[in-house]
């Protein structure tokens, strides 16, 4: 058991919010190379919705997914979970494995599961591992069976299963620690259904939708398909380590400027979509104004060191000072 003493908790949080992610850093060291893999991301996941994320290979996607499920430690930043209350970078592996059981719930694009078990006993092995106990564990297997629609396929071997049915197993398996929390659970999810046809990732995500309903279970989902972003309540966008933007229902993945939500993040900076970048010509270099309820972005041509010494002159004789020097060449004067 975790004792109240060790918990650092927060009240300031709303009840709906599951996960909340807070300015967090990750950095990858190997010998002398540092990676920053995440740069300052700060994101909640609310109670009973479906978020998707979404974005290019090498964005970051991976190691948010890892740090929310508690597998990865931020390297600076917060990180909460409701069922703790707890901002869980500062706790023990010990405690995070044992919080884990009953809060979060993991779904691969590859199953997991063993071949020359049948698909009751895989949900079964998967209920031991999370530590249901065995009074309970028979009917929740039952119940979770029931609810991915297989009863009729329990006593088959995964390796006689099509590959829908496997993520069925997956799902009920993701389940089994998460069924009697009241909602107040998550599942992860990183490209689910990647290896599916179209009209089999379809059932699976109308799965999804009543599963999310029924037990009000979260999930988050890490994806590349239009399909699967589309039944998401929010979606967020993530490029190079900075949610770049925020969607609500409605994303199309080809445009996706049409829903972007852009956010301030802890650090008041506010990202700048890359697409809408090179349309302009990828200018780094801004004059920004605001004028009738709107601000304005101008892009800039040519080096800021350059026009900053033509602006900074000498107030006396009025010579061009270079930067970096705080006295005029030409009468002494200081800047």
């Amino acid at each position: 058991m975790v004792s109240a003493e060790s918990l650092d908790f927060h009240g300031s949080y709303p009840d709906d919010v599951v996960v909340s992610v807070e300015n967090v850093y990750k950095i990858f060291k190997t010998h002398e190379l540092e990676v920053v893999a995440l740069s300052g991301v700060s994101l909640q996941i609310l109670e009973g919705k479906i978020m998707a994320m979404v974005g290019p290979s090498g964005s970051g996607k991976t190691t948010l997914t890892n740090i929310i499920g508690g597998i990865t430690k931020a390297t600076v930043g917060k990180v909460y979970w409701a069922n703790l209350r707890s901002d869980i970078t500062k706790l023990s592996e010990r405690v995070l494995t044992e919080a884990r059981r009953s809060f979060i719930g993991f779904i691969f694009q590859v199953n997991n599961l063993l071949p020359h078990l049948n698909a009751w006993q895989n949900v079964e092995l998967a209920a031991r591992i999370a530590g249901v106990p065995k009074k309970v564990r028979q009917e929740r297997v039952d119940r979770l069976i029931k609810l991915v629609g297989l009863e009729e396929r329990r006593r088959n071997k995964a390796t006689t299963l099509s590959g829908g049915e496997r993520s069925r197993i997956a799902i009920a398996s993701s389940l089994v620690n998460l069924i009697d929390t009241e909602g107040k659970g998550i599942v992860l999810c990183d490209e689910p259904t990647g290896d599916l046809d179209p009209e089999t990732a379809q059932r699976i995500l109308e799965l999804f939708k009543e599963l999310n309903e029924t037990l009000g279970t979260s999930f988050f989902i890490v994806t590349h398909s239009q399909q699967v972003a589309s039944m998401a309540d929010a979606t967020v966008e993530i490029r190079d380590g900075i949610v770049s933007g925020v969607h609500q229902l409605g994303i199309n993945l080809d445009d996706l400027g049409g829903t972007r939500i852009v956010k301030l993040d802890n650090n008041y900076r506010l990202p700048m979509p890359t697409d809408l970048l090179e349309i302009a010509g990828n200018p780094s270099e801004f004059i920004i104004s605001y004028e009738n309820d709107r601000f304005i972005l101008v892009p800039q041509v040519g080096e800021l060191a350059e026009r900053v010494v033509k602006l900074r002159t000498c107030r006396v004789c009025g010579q061009e000072i270079a930067q970096g020097k705080f006295i005029c060449a030409n009468c002494g004067s200081t800047v």
